[in-house]
Parts: C-alpha cells; sequence; structure tokens
C-alpha cells in the first residue's frame, strides 16, 4: 500500500520514502519511527493520533520507553521530509495542543493499492525494456504468397530467423545484467549511510558503540554518555548498534540505537533515544 499526498507527494511505508510524483530524482528516507509515526497520521486522518497512541505502536510495542522529545523530533523529521519533496510551506502535519497530531483538513489523501504500483514501476522502467518489447513483436508475418511457398523455402526462412531470435536473446540477457548493475549502484550511491564518518569504540554489555567526536574531551564524555544510554533500560539483545556524537555544544544527547549495524544493512530497524540536556552537564 502506497500513499500520494496532495497529489505530487508518494509515501512508501515499505522503503520509508518520500519521493516527488512530478521529479522522482527529490526524494527522502525517513528514520524508522518517523515513517510509523507518518503512517499512523495517514492510516487515522482526518482524526487526531494522540501522543499515547503515538508512543505504544511506535516504541513501546518494540520494548522501548523513550521521552515526549523523541515523539517531536520524529514529528519534526517528518515534516521537514514533506516540506522537502513537496517543495511546500504548507502546513501537512497539525499540531493539535494537549492531544497530539493529525494530517491537516485541507490536505488531500489517495491509496494506491499494491498491484497499481507495481504496475506503475513496471511502465517506468526504462527505454530499453520497451525497445525489446517492440522487437519481439514486430517479427514478419508470413502472408499467404509465403505460406504456399515450397517446404524447403519455409526451412531456409526458419534459418534465416535465428541469429535475429539469438541476438534478442542476447538484448534480454543484456538488460536484465544491465538493471541488476544499475539497482546496485543506485543502492550504493542513494542510500550513503549516515553514519559512515562514526567509528568503533568497544562492545559492552552486549553493545556495540559507535561514536564521532567533535569535543575534543577524550573520553570523558564518553564514559558518560554511555552510562547514561545503558541506565536508560536499553536492552541490547534486541538493540545491539549503538551510534552517537560526542559533542559539547549540544544541549541534549540524540543515540541511534538499531537491530542491525546501520552500515551494512538496508533496513537496519533504528530507533532514537533522546536525553534532555545531556551535553551540559
Amino acid at each position: 500500500m502506497h500513499w500520494i499526498i496532495n497529489d505530487n507527494i508518494e509515501f512508501r511505508p515499505d522503503s520509508k520514502k518520500l519521493i516527488s510524483v512530478t521529479n522522482p530524482e527529490i526524494n527522502v528516507v525517513l528514520t524508522t519511527p518517523a515513517s510509523r509515526c507518518l503512517l499512523l497520521l495517514l492510516e487515522a486522518s482526518p482524526d487526531v493520533v494522540t501522543q499515547q497512541e503515538f508512543f505504544k505502536k511506535v516504541w513501546e510495542d518494540e520494548g522501548m520507553l523513550v521521552p515526549a522529545n523523541t515523539l517531536y523530533q520524529n514529528i519534526s523529521i517528518v515534516r521537514r521530509g514533506l516540506r522537502a519533496v513537496g517543495e511546500t510551506d504548507q502546513i501537512l502535519v497539525a499540531t493539535v495542543p494537549r492531544k497530539g497530531f493529525q494530517i491537516d483538513k485541507s490536505v488531500r489523501i489517495t491509496r494506491v493499492a499494491a498491484a497499481q504500483a507495481t504496475e506503475a514501476t513496471d511502465t517506468l522502467q526504462g527505454e530499453d525494456e520497451l525497445d525489446v518489447e517492440y522487437d519481439t513483436d514486430a517479427g514478419p508475418e508470413l502472408t499467404p504468397e509465403d505460406t504456399a511457398l515450397p517446404a524447403r523455402t519455409v526451412t531456409v526462412s526458419q534459418r534465416s530467423r535465428l541469429p535475429f531470435f539469438v541476438g534478442i536473446i542476447a538484448m534480454l540477457a543484456a538488460f536484465f545484467i544491465g538493471a541488476i548493475g544499475t539497482n546496485v549502484v543506485w543502492h550504493f550511491n542513494d542510500t550513503k549511510p549516515f553514519f559512515a564518518g562514526y567509528t568503533f569504540v568497544e562492545q559492552d554489555k552486549g553493545c556495540h558503540f559507535y561514536t564521532t567526536d567533535d569535543s575534543h574531551d577524550n573520553k570523558n564524555s564518553y564514559a558518560r554518555f554511555k552510562a547514561l544510554i545503558l541506565g536508560s533500560g536499553l536492552d541490547c539483545e534486541k538493540y545491539p548498534w549503538v551510534y552517537f556524537p560526542l559533542s559539547q555544544t549540544s544541549p541534549g544527547l540524540a543515540v541511534l540505537v538499531c537491530r542491525k549495524n546501520y552500515l551494512k544493512s538496508a533496513v537496519p530497524g533504528c530507533i532514537t533515544l533522546s536525553f534532555r540536556g545531556a551535553g551540559s552537564e
């Protein structure tokens, strides 16, 4: 199931992507919790989704307890993604004071069935595929005069067609190899890991800790932040991959915890932990 928002933004929950309908090159990959928040808003529209519903369905069902700031942070990610892809300043996600959030009532929402989405994807595979299909169907047909020719003539005609079909098979093979290669190149170019600059520090209590240091404070901040993370009740068996910066300038600490290695897995299954005021201690 895909969603079309205001006729110009496509949301694909499976890949957590927001894509411009008019210019697919403009797209944004949401974090896992941000994608779940947007899906809840779309499914509930035009009703309000309460904060309690967000906490339960996005985090608590995954065994995580997070502060309210984490919810606000992910709603902000959704809003920025919608603005960037839709190229608009229109309010798409509205805040309902003391209740929660909702899709603004002025927003048009359309559900797209999986079959329709697959059909649309097939029609956008590129000109090479269309050319191959055209050549396959465009083989010469036998006229009544051709059918009246002796059997020997027909045999010669079939033999002369052999190179043509061999060429078609070669074209198909080249197309599929090219499609696979293009997919690999696209995957590695389009989804560059945001945390590629983070370095592995240590493994402790089942958690693998990765950090990037812009504080020049040696290991003092690292030890304090690690203690905060482990003291939050993080289950290292479920979320063994931990990424966080060592910044003294930030008013808080944002930690990405993942089920799989973020740098090696296409779907690492990450959520965000936030600690307000941790950087100023």
